[in-house]
């Protein structure tokens, strides 16, 4: 460790049966006008000691408690480290992992595996999902998994778009103020808006010019995904620009100059001006997409791209024909897990029939079997229990990414025989949702010309339904990271971390550390629901507590206002996510909340 250049040695420390690491010395210094980590220290039980880097004027030592060794670290860091802190463990605590034999619902199918959130279930594959809606049952209640939002009942939004705004739910770190609703579909839109209603015409008249539409949609829908693409780029990049400075910067794009202005000529059908001198209805429309873009997208930040796959799946379930045999075949190799599946299935379609059976009224069914042991333990554990299998041959995500459309699957079956009372047996579920998607995107009628064209590149934008929480079930203890998905943006909350368990005293208890030099106010959010706030001073310490049956069954989301320009409070910096779970057990979360400087 040679802080300011390259060298140094690599130093090791062998331990001796029962030693352990009780004592860490850190010293730091201003950097570049940064305060960095230069030097680094361990003593162990024995009096053994590892450093490196060179000393500085400023030092701290963190001892271990009695009865405590080092677990872990948190702070920050980049290419240099910039915090540093211990995380003490007690000596008889045991690793906690995925396949531990004891855990909610294991030994019931045969197999032993943890149900955790994991770490694939809040990432977004898209700029928002659209939340669905329903009606209130006879007694004015919603069904699990849904709020009331006036007259009706919606969604709640998931870990992977924790954010309400209006019928959609959008990712972690948005905001909606900056989204509304119209955002990158409505981009999309106008184009294909202009070209339908300018050059397409009558349906028979766009299949006999299928190929040139497919043209004509994949220049429009391209260049306005290059100009959004471009502008996240900015967005998430330091510093971060305002509306104004991003409009500046979309109007110097090339994208904006050229790629849009020949697109819509494209569509159009009028030929593109060599000297790039755009007739001004031409130009009108690309100012109308720009603005849409800069005022409802340059917020917008998304972990991926935008992909043609309808049921998101280890890349193997791409196509509209997906069926339950198939995924059972996808997961029975060489292991029982789809004849568990099978057998679910087939219990699913006897309860949901057993409720029908003594009730006509849907909405009545639809809150009583979200409130069934099916749906709260049964396809939450059976579907997690393929995880040990699937784990043999797949990676840990891939596996978590399974499992959850295993989830999704089970959710359009139980809808199916809510509202039908028969199912297809999911043989229409990609197509179901398929047809779902494209047609709040208004592009059914597109649909039918070119399934490898239009299709296709419609599917590029088009925003999915949430999925179902409904479906998480009961969660195993392990960290937070691990067993609810703790997951945090930018810099205002790195660092945090603890832990859960499913028996407890039903307290969530947070713990806000601050290293902060300014004094903030930590929002917390339910469900998407602002719930309380939380001041805490700088470098003070603050606790905040609540109860399980309060906040359970859904997200918690963490953001913090914090005084900036002139003094003004904002809000930004970073947000903190995760899951809080329902437990029969009572269950039990500590979380140390790392408030930084941003």
């Amino acid at each position: 460790m040679n802080h300011g250049g390259n060298g140094g040695t690599e130093k090791t420390i062998t331990l001796a049966a029962d030693e352990h690491i009780t004592s860490m010395e850190a010293h730091w210094d201003k950097k570049d006008k940064h305060t960095r980590v230069f030097y680094i220290s361990f003593t162990t039980t024995t009096g053994q000691t590892i450093e490196g880097g060179t000393k500085t004027g400023n030092s701290g030592t963190a001892t271990a408690p009695e009865g405590f060794v080092l677990g872990g670290f948190y702070g920050r860091a980049d290419d240099e480290v910039d915090q540093i802190g211990a995380i003490w463990t007690r000596k008889t605590a045991k690793d906690i992992a995925l396949n531990d034999p004891s855990g909610v619902g294991n030994n019931t199918y045969g197999t032993t595996i943890r149900n955790w959130v994991g770490p694939t279930i809040g990432k977004s594959k898209d700029t928002a999902c659209y939340r669905k809606s329903m009606d209130f049952d006879s007694n004015n209640i919603c069904p699990l998994g849904y709020s009331k939002d006036g007259d009706d009942c919606a969604a709640r939004c998931p870990l992977s778009y924790p954010i309400p705004c209006g019928l959609e739910c959008i990712p972690q770190n948005d905001d909606c103020v900056l989204a509304v609703l119209s955002k990158i579909g409505a981009v999309a839109q106008v184009a294909l808006n202009v070209a339908t209603a300018n050059v397409f015409g009558s349906i028979r008249a766009a299949f006999k010019i299928a190929k040139w539409a497919v043209k004509c949609v994949r220049n429009t829908v391209e260049a306005i995904r290059g100009l959004i693409y471009y502008l996240r780029y900015r967005q998430t990049s330091a510093p971060v620009g305002d509306t104004a400075e991003m409009l500046a910067i979309a109007y110097q794009a090339d994208v904006v100059l050229y790629d849009i202005p020949v697109a819509i000529c494209t569509c159009l059908n009028i030929p593109v001006p060599k000297d790039a001198k755009f007739a001004d209805y031409v130009l009108q429309i690309v100012e109308g997409i720009v603005k849409q873009a800069i005022t409802n997208g340059d917020e917008i930040i998304s972990t991926g791209a935008n992909v043609m796959s309808l049921l998101s799946g280890n890349g193997l379930l791409n196509n509209s024909k997906t069926t339950v045999d198939e995924l059972d075949e996808l997961v029975a190799k060489n292991s029982s897990c789809g004849w568990q599946l099978k057998r679910l299935t087939d219990r699913v379609t006897r309860a949901v029939l057993k409720y029908r059976s003594v009730s006509t009224e849907v909405n009545d069914i639809r809150v009583k079997v979200y409130k069934s042991a099916i749906v709260l333990n049964d396809i939450p554990v059976v579907t997690n229990n393929c995880m040990g299998e699937l784990l043999a041959s797949k990676t840990i995500t891939a596996a978590y990414e399974t499992r959850d459309l295993l989830r999704k699957t089970f959710g359009v079956i139980v809808d199916q025989l809510i509202e039908t009372g028969k199912t297809d047996g999911g043989k229409g579920v990609a197509k179901k949702d398929y047809m779902l998607e494209v047609s709040n995107m208004g592009l059914v009628m597109l649909s039918a010309l070119d399934p490898t064209g239009i299709a296709y590149m419609a599917s590029q934008f088009v925003q999915p339904i949430c999925g179902p929480t409904a479906y998480v079930g009961e969660i195993d203890d392990g960290t937070l990271y691990d067993a609810l998905g703790l997951k945090a943006m930018d810099e205002a909350f790195v660092g945090s971390y603890g832990s859960y368990t499913h028996a407890g005293d039903g307290v969530v208890h947070l713990i806000f550390e601050s290293v902060d030099t300014k004094d903030v106010t930590v929002v917390v959010h339910s469900g998407g629901d602002q719930y309380a706030k939380v001041d805490v001073g700088a470098g003070d310490v603050t606790t905040w507590d609540a109860t399980f049956p309060e906040l359970e069954d859904k997200t918690m989301y963490l953001d913090r206002w914090r005084p900036g320009l002139f003094g003004l409070p904002g809000k930004g910096g970073g947000s903190l996510l995760m899951w809080i779970p329902r437990s029969s057990e009572g269950g039990h979360i500590t979380m140390h909340v790392r408030i930084n400087p941003s």
